[in-house]
């Protein structure tokens, strides 16, 4: 059974992560996060990069085709590219066993990973919430980033809006920004995140 659990779905720049930590913080809740990436590591025998840098996203079709494959030159040994340990959907019902394992020992606040279709939609021991913005995005990540331009911000935001797009669809069949599909949704651009009530 799932005990109390609280998943957050966030576009970038919004300050998801950090009202999970308030909320988890303020309720004794578990922050859940990034431990997932070092469990699906673990479980895969893998480095935490290697699933870092395919989480939250499809492969594209030319990853798919030429990933692990490395060219030298004429007189370089050949080396066979290693094999591809997991597909993205076994990664993401990875995740999802992962997440399930521990929602059902402990009182979590869940960031991102798909957490907001994960769990029976039914049960009332599940608050969906999701934190989104119209503005001030860019700004927030060029404060985080000192070195990040307005320009390479905006680009950031838009490719990441997309590739969790696409994620949340191929892997859930939901639109991930649906209002329907949350308990609360919170436009932190309204609001300072410092601000934010506790």
């Amino acid at each position: 059974m799932i005990r109390k659990t609280i998943t957050i779905s966030r576009q970038m720049g919004t300050g998801g992560s950090y009202i999970g930590q308030v909320i988890a913080t303020h309720l004794g809740l578990k922050y859940v996060d990034r431990e997932v990436l070092h469990q699906a590591a673990k479980e895969f025998g893998c480095d935490e990069e290697t699933v870092a840098a395919r989480s939250e996203r499809i492969s594209s079709f030319w990853e798919r085709v030429l990933g692990g494959l490395s060219l030298g030159g004429a007189d370089t040994h050949y080396n066979p590219p290693p094999l591809r340990t997991f597909s993205d959907r076994e990664l993401f019902e990875k995740q999802v066993e992962i997440l399930k394992r521990i929602a059902t020992n402990n009182d979590c606040v869940v960031v991102g990973w798909a957490g907001v279709f994960l769990f029976a939609a039914t049960s009332g021991n599940v608050q969906r919430v999701l934190s989104c913005a119209r503005s001030f995005r860019a700004r927030r990540l060029m404060n985080i980033y000192p070195d990040l331009s307005d320009e390479k911000a905006r680009l950031l935001i838009t490719e990441s809006d997309r590739t969790r797009e696409i994620y949340f669809n191929e892997m859930t069949d939901h639109d991930w920004t649906c209002a329907r599909n949350y308990n609360l949704s919170i436009d932190t651009s309204l609001m300072p995140l410092d601000q934010s009530p506790s």
